[in-house]
């Protein structure tokens, strides 16, 4: 089958679901020579650095102690920042970031994951696991009234209402999103975020609305699919292996290769049960992937520490993908084009919710 039609065909049979975070993650590619920030990520504020976050987090914890010192409570301020491994931050959307690590999924296993392993896979003393909450004494000590009063405080008064639901309603009303109550009605962090982030868009319900609408709208715009076929090409003609229908089959790619390396499996699965296809019930199934036919398949078995050789192998394999990826997103004219879009959406966002999101682009 010629290569534009194996594409065509593929993307004919996969619809395509879009949410804000995955616009905002996948679509503010910088793979370029300059390392601006996508229209999307410059009015949400751009990329933060861990130690910005740290600082704002810490922050909030102070307004949150000090407004709870108010209400009657006691409250220890928490750094969860400190419960993590620090280290010289590296923006995952820099050209350089991707030059030295790819996707950056090995760096992050190397990071996050082996460390913390046992020989048969288990996990030890890992990232906030030995986390203690200095305000669980205190906590345990009120009365069950009490406590619910702290946490009204500290949070604010529990939701209430119809909780989301997918799926047919039969005499049942179904719910597709659900907004939080404003910030300064969320308790003692709602009032202490105001103050430190400032309003967030996503708390209004009719931005979300509109910006998935938009979102939507951007991902079935023709002209990406007729630049994703060509890039789906690209990379096809440089290994037959790269058989993808959008970059972010990329990663499933990827994430393959590393299971394949834990001595995992990657299996067919029942998309209602989670369970292995054929199997007696009792394999381990660590979550599942939809393909474009809309088969699902899930990685089984207990993982086991990627051995030293493998992963070096498997990060040669990572940057020969993402260079390629990069290469042919270039000359599809899949970049240039997706940012195009991304800016079209920001332009559309910011004339219809000006005092929501800042024009910093």
């Amino acid at each position: 089958m010629p290569a534009v039609q194996r594409a065509t065909t593929r993307r004919a049979m996969t619809g395509v679901a879009i949410s804000a975070a995955l616009v905002l993650t996948s679509c503010g590619d910088k793979s370029t020579e300059e390392a601006d920030v996508s229209p999307l990520a410059a009015i949400f504020g751009g990329v933060e650095s861990p130690a910005e976050s740290r600082r704002k987090q810490l922050e909030q914890e102070e307004l949150v102690a000090q407004c709870m010192k108010e209400a009657g409570w006691e409250y220890t301020p928490v750094d969860y920042s400190a419960q993590f491994p620090e280290g010289e931050f590296e923006d995952p959307s820099t050209p350089e970031f991707g030059e030295k690590y790819g996707y950056g999924m090995v760096h992050n296993y190397e990071l996050y994951e082996l460390p913390y392993l046992d020989e048969d896979g288990n996990y030890t003393e890992g990232p906030g696991q030995s986390f203690v909450d200095p305000n669980q004494e205190y906590v345990s000590s009120l009365t069950e009234d009490e406590m619910s009063d702290y946490y009204a405080a500290l949070q604010g008064q529990p939701m209430e209402g119809p909780v989301p639901i997918d799926g047919d309603g039969d005499g049942v009303t179904i719910v597709t999103s659900v907004v939080g109550p404003a910030l300064e009605d969320q308790g003692c962090y709602g009032k202490a975020s105001a103050e430190v982030y400032g309003d967030q868009p996503w708390s209004n319900e009719d931005f979300n609305e509109r910006f998935g609408q938009l979102s939507q709208d951007m991902e079935n715009d023709p002209r990406l699919e007729d630049a994703e076929i060509l890039w789906s090409d690209c990379l096809y003609e440089i290994d037959a292996n790269y058989d993808f229908l959008d970059p972010n089959e990329t990663y499933q790619f990827l994430e393959k290769l590393m299971a394949e390396a834990k001595g995992q499996k990657i299996m067919p699965v029942d998309k209602d049960t989670g369970q292995v296809i054929g199997g007696d019930g009792t394999e381990q199934v660590y979550g599942w992937t939809e393909d474009a036919d809309g088969n699902a398949y899930g990685t089984v078995g207990q993982p086991k520490p990627i051995a030293e050789s493998d992963l070096k192998t498997l990060q040669e394999q990572e940057l020969t993908l993402w260079r390629s990826d990069q290469s042919c997103q270039k000359s599809s004219g899949l970049k240039e084009l997706r940012r195009q879009l991304e800016q079209e959406l920001a332009d559309a966002i910011l004339a219809e919710f000006p005092d929501l999101v800042n024009d910093e682009s």
